[in-house]
């Protein structure tokens, strides 16, 4: 820990992305046609996210979370066994939809904008989830830098719709156990790899435990 100052500073992980590349990225999910001009424009942005954390005296750099649409859909793209659902289409396969829509309007996230990732069938607990990221960051930067993961009751919560996910798990307690293998697995791979720092994302766990009974399906 000597190489930390008393007060160290860093990034939560994700920054804004360009118009340009969110267009890039929505015609790769069309074609694979603008693959290559996407992972150029990722590269550009995430080699410029970078400098500007070093420019502002940022002691430990993130790669800016650029090829994620949020900091645990990701998950999808990369995991068998989920697929990438809209809101409305989660809202159709929840089991109470008044709950459902109640913690939509709590997290703001009512509208259709937003995707999560629903289990369709069992996971595989040992893909690497964060390889690409680490790749960019140690290539471009020799500064001390840090991965992050979502949560394992994060993605649980998120990807339990009892509709589907029971084909393949019998509760949501037996998909937790996968994800956080899955996890598990993820965070020894960085580690082998030299990864120093690895921060879990949490944002709603508080919310759930002071603010919500426990219930059946929810957005959280």
């Amino acid at each position: 820990m000597k190489q930390f100052k008393p007060f160290t500073t860093t990034l939560i992980g994700s920054l804004p992305r360009s118009k340009k590349l969110l267009a890039l990225k929505e015609q790769t999910l069309l074609t694979t046609k603008y693959n290559e001009a996407y992972k150029e424009q990722l590269e550009k942005e995430t080699e410029q996210a970078i400098k500007m954390q070093i420019a502002a005296g940022i002691d430990v750099v993130v790669s800016g979370e650029l090829n994620r649409d949020n900091y645990m859909s990701y998950i999808a793209e990369k995991v068998d066994g989920v697929a990438l659902l809209t809101m409305e289409e989660l809202r159709e396969l929840a089991a109470n939809v008044g709950e459902f829509d109640k913690s939509l309007e709590e997290m703001d996230a009512a509208d259709n904008t937003m995707c999560s990732p629903v289990c369709f069938d069992k996971i595989d607990t040992d893909v690497p989830l964060n390889s690409e990221e680490l790749e960019r960051l140690e290539r471009m930067t020799d500064k001390m830098f840090k991965m992050t993961i979502p949560s394992p009751y994060l993605l649980t919560r998120s990807m339990w719709m009892k509709k589907v996910s029971s084909r393949a798990y019998s509760s949501r307690k037996e998909l937790g156990k996968d994800v956080v293998k899955l996890l598990i697995n993820e965070v020894r791979r960085l580690v082998s790899k030299g990864v120093k720092i690895i921060q879990i994302d949490e944002p709603i766990l508080s919310e759930v435990v002071f603010t919500r009974d426990k219930g059946e399906q929810s957005f959280y």
